[in-house]
């Protein structure tokens, strides 16, 4: 018998991996800006080039990483929310709560002290 394979949890790894996620996402966002701010104080070819390309990518590649980063917390969330569905349903749907006797009746005198 071959042992059964442990699988991959990928939603849980980045999960850890969020706020570094995040900060690089956030630092590659304002190293592209500054090259785009570079290019348009300095418009030599060589700025524009850098700007058009390089910053481009970090640009693509941060929101690439935010995306993943907010994907992963929506499946996560809908994960704790399922496990919290299974885990108080029993298929059986539950019967209303009685109320006490003294509930049930009304009195006078809770109308004379409403205003």
């Amino acid at each position: 018998m071959s042992k059964p394979r442990k699988q991959l949890d990928v939603v849980g790894l980045i999960s850890r991996w969020i706020r570094g996620i995040l900060v690089a996402a956030a630092i590659m966002t304002l190293i592209g800006l500054a090259l785009m701010v570079w290019s348009m104080a300095q418009p030599t070819p060589m700025p524009v080039i850098l700007a058009m390309s390089v910053g481009q990518g970090l640009g693509i590649l941060a929101f690439l990483l935010f995306g993943i980063v907010v994907l992963v917390d929506q499946l996560r969330k809908q994960r704790e929310a399922g496990a919290r569905e299974t885990a108080t349903s029993s298929g059986i749907p539950e019967a209303a709560p009685e109320l006490p006797a003294h509930a049930s009746r009304s009195t006078g005198s809770a109308r004379e002290a409403s205003p």
